[in-house]
């Protein structure tokens, strides 16, 4: 099965690579056409000369900047394929379907960890997207990590806690190793403790299914130093400045979303 994939920026790249790795016969196209043979080079990727060469793809991954994509429009009604994806942040639904004249469209909304294979990715879908269409979608993005179907109406709020939400977590990383530098302990060792700590958690809440509140809980001994760190936490601030970071991630969202649908830039 066929993938095209056009744009090989960092994300564009990133899925690309991982696509390939998955063993799917993967072709990418960039304006720049070094960084597509870079891209390609050992990795069993073809390169194409054209956005019209990707015609016949069983789905084209459109990867390129959301201020890109007005300029390609009128060369992408000219190609065929079965379903496009779009990773275009804030460009909706109709918007894609109005201006590349198709409903055979879907959502992505990935994470840059796409490149380690561990992105969580958000998918809509038009209302008239298959379910065979649907099922390649999933099938796609579950190639490069996660993948979870939601309305579109909902890509704030997912942007907020995932597709912006990954940087919130380096920002405590960082703040927890200062927090050990502080306590003695060199950056690049806290840095690496911390980053060990955020990978046991996680797992532990995947493993075991509980809800964060239960687990903290567990860790939380009477009288005891987890208890004394949390309540630093809830004394500055933590939850509101957490829960105003994610509502500030989404509303700009919503506010790109709407200049895009009204064609602003």
């Amino acid at each position: 099965m066929r993938i095209s994939v056009i744009g090989c920026g960092n994300m564009g790249g990133a899925i690309a690579s991982a696509l390939a790795a998955s063993e799917w016969e993967v072709s990418v196209y960039d304006k720049a056409e070094e960084k597509a043979i870079a891209l390609a080079e050992g990795t069993g990727i073809s390169v194409l000369s054209s956005l019209e060469e990707a015609s016949g793809s069983n789905a084209i991954i459109l990867a390129v900047k959301p201020q890109v994509l007005p300029t390609l429009y009128e060369s992408l009604k000219e190609v065929d394929t079965g379903l496009w994806i779009s990773i275009a942040a804030g460009v909706p639904l109709s918007v894609l379907e109005d201006h590349i004249g198709t409903e055979n469209v879907v959502r992505f909304m990935p994470n840059i960890a796409a490149a380690s294979r561990k992105s969580v990715t958000a998918i809509a879908a038009g209302s008239e997207v298959s379910t065979e269409q649907k099922n390649l979608a999933l099938s796609i993005a579950s190639s490069f990590g996660s993948a979870y179907f939601i309305q579109e109406n909902l890509f704030p709020a997912f942007i907020g806690i995932s597709g912006s939400g990954i940087a919130f977590f380096f920002e405590m990383m960082h703040q927890m190793a200062m927090a050990g530098v502080k306590e003695g302990i060199p950056y690049p060792e806290a840095l690496s403790i911390v980053r060990d700590t955020a990978l046991s958690a996680a797992e532990i809440a995947r493993k075991t299914g509980k809800n964060a509140i239960e687990l903290e809980t567990m860790v939380c001994s009477a009288a005891g130093t987890t208890i004394e760190g949390v309540k630093a936490l809830q004394d500055g601030g933590f939850a509101s400045t957490v829960i105003n970071a994610v509502e500030s991630a989404a509303s700009k969202s919503v506010e790109l979303e709407t200049k895009a649908r009204y064609g602003e830039r």
